[in-house]
């Protein structure tokens, strides 16, 4: 509850009971409003005193006409100014209004240096006047009640920091109303320099002399219906005919008053009634999204479930399997069903088992291979990358040494160019020296410290074994004293140019001659998805010497007319 509610209890108890202590409370409040405006115009603090009296005994007669959302400080302000006026007509004649302002700075104490100020405060009053009277009830709140801000707002129901702008503001606007009438340096700081001079404190005194004289005026006898009684006998005729029409007027006013209000009633409810059906509208969409999500997440279940029982039986399956497996593993015999993918051999029989070139390059183990050894990931890494570093160190001393030659030496061999060869070219490889055993010492130990003992005697039987399909050969380990000599040709096949090619080195050799030549023409080779690389198929021949092949080979397939239609 604020403050201006507070005063309009005050009053209302003080006409409706005869509380004088209510109204003892409201000239403690207002009256230093009173008195210091009534001393500013009557210049005299004995009529001050005077007219407070009066001021406040005019109030206790009125108590009953004020409404709740009426402004006691505004009202008594202007009291006190209609009452200052009516004391200076019948007792302050002879002063002229020059005379005035110039007491009414020695009687404010204003200092002789601020002549600006002086001029102001003469009409101070009628600036005041011109505002609207919530902000003029700001301002005498503010500065003749010495009010904090948070009690100006309280009073005039709104926050603190809107009281502060709503004083800022009526300071401006009476600062606009000085300087319209000529004072061109007031400011708002000027106005409120004013307001602070003109403002008083009444004396105790004054204060109990006021109450004293207000309860006179208005005895708590007016409780009931002498009040109104009296007020009635008081009016004049005219007033009287108004109270008349007012009465008659009134149950008419209360008819319409009631049918507005029904007829805004009936508007709230239609309101109400529209948003509760966009408020059904929105639930409603809501559950749609709900049953849409609990569909989704019931099909997810389903569907978790079914994965969650496949799993299971998964689980299962691999359980018998691995139960079956261990019962094979553990059985006397070596045999097991035609539906496994393995079979059981002793140790002793795997140390003999061999692969077809178990690793090609650049250094990729086969399937085979890594099945007989039974490598891990890990240990498949390891030894590719051992491979792969044999290859790469033996291109590059191949490739450093080999050479361009246009016949075979004269070594024996189990194949020669063809005497109907159209077009061919050989390449020599040297002895390469003891960089090759270095390189087979730490490829043999690389592997030996990757498969351990019983892997390794496996691998070891390969890499000693001779032959053109053999480890050792693949890894050409017989290059550190062994010449070499690679050959490639061309001929015709039945009216086709075909290539063919040959090895020979360290007492061995061997040769192939059924591979087209149109293969190795530009693009992808015709009716295959293998490269002409692989087409070749010369996996076990040192790999610079493979791309020099590769490369010539693509010479002669350019030079080839196009034929016509699909090869």
């Amino acid at each position: 509850m604020n403050e201006q509610r507070n005063d309009f209890e005050l009053l209302s108890g003080f006409a409706r009971e005869g509380d004088q202590d209510a109204f003892a409370e409201i000239v403690r409040r207002h009256l230093d409003l009173v008195y210091a405006t009534a001393l500013r115009k009557a210049q005299d603090e004995g009529a001050a005193q005077e007219v407070a009296q009066n001021v406040f005994a005019a109030l206790a007669r009125k108590a009953w006409r004020f409404a709740s959302d009426d402004s006691l400080p505004a009202w008594l302000y202007k009291a006190a100014l209609l009452e200052s006026r009516e004391w200076l007509r019948g007792e302050m004649r002879r002063r002229r209004r020059e005379q005035n302002a110039a007491e009414l700075g020695t009687t404010m104490n204003t200092p002789q240096d601020e002549p600006a100020l002086r001029a102001l405060i003469p009409l101070l009053d009628e600036a005041l006047l011109s505002l609207r009277e919530k902000d003029r009830a700001a301002l005498l709140l503010r500065f003749y009640e010495s009010r904090p801000l948070r009690a100006v707002g309280t009073s005039l129901g709104v926050g603190e920091d809107a009281a502060q702008k709503r004083v800022a503001g009526a300071l401006e606007k009476v600062a606009d109303y000085f300087r319209r009438r000529g004072f061109r340096t007031a400011t708002a700081g000027a106005v409120a320099a004013a307001l602070e001079r003109t403002a008083s404190s009444a004396p105790a005194s004054v204060a109990n002399a006021v109450i004293s004289a207000a309860s006179q005026v208005a005895p708590a006898a007016i409780l009931g219906w002498a009040g109104p009684v009296a007020r009635l006998a008081s009016l004049s005729k005219a007033q009287t005919v108004a109270l008349c029409a007012a009465l008659v007027v009134a149950p008419m006013s209360w008819e319409w008053h009631a049918h507005l209000e029904a007829k805004r009633h009936l508007l709230e409810l239609h309101t109400q009634l529209e948003a509760t059906r966009t408020d059904r509208a929105e639930v409603q969409t809501e559950i749609e999204r709900y049953q849409k999500t609990t569909a989704r997440l019931s099909a997810a279940l389903a569907d978790e479930s079914s994965l969650a029982a496949r799993r299971a039986a998964a689980a299962d399956e691999f359980a018998a399997w691995r139960q079956r497996l261990h019962a094979l593993l553990a059985a006397e015999d070596y045999r097991w069903p035609a539906d496994s993918p393995f079979v059981r051999i002793p140790k002793s029989i795997v140390r003999k088992l061999e692969t077809n070139r178990p690793v090609r390059p650049p250094g990729v183990l086969t399937q085979a291979a890594r099945e007989l050894l039974g490598l891990t990931s890990e240990e498949r890494e390891q030894i590719e990358n051992a491979f792969r570093a044999h290859f790469a160190a033996i291109d590059q001393l191949i490739d450093t040494r080999v050479y361009e030659t246009n016949a075979l030496a004269p070594y024996p061999s189990r194949f020669g160019i063809p005497s109907g060869a159209v077009a061919s070219q050989v390449w020599t490889i040297p002895p390469l020296g003891d960089q090759v055993d270095t390189l087979s010492k730490g490829l043999e130990t690389s592997l030996q410290n990757t498969l351990g003992p019983d892997r390794w005697s496996i691998t070891q039987g390969q890499m000693g074994m001779i032959g053109t399909d053999t480890l050792r050969r693949v890894l050409n380990l017989d290059a550190a004293q062994n010449p070499q000599q690679i050959a490639v040709w061309i001929f015709d096949e039945g009216g086709k140019p075909a290539v063919g090619y040959g090895w020979q080195g360290n007492g061995g050799a061997f040769s192939r001659g059924d591979i087209p030549l149109d293969i190795f023409k530009p693009g992808p080779p015709p009716d295959s998805g293998m490269s002409s690389g692989e087409l070749l198929g010369a996996s076990n021949l040192p790999g610079g010497v493979v791309e020099r092949m590769m490369n010539w080979l693509q010479q002669q397939a350019a030079a080839l007319p196009e034929k016509e239609g699909p090869r």
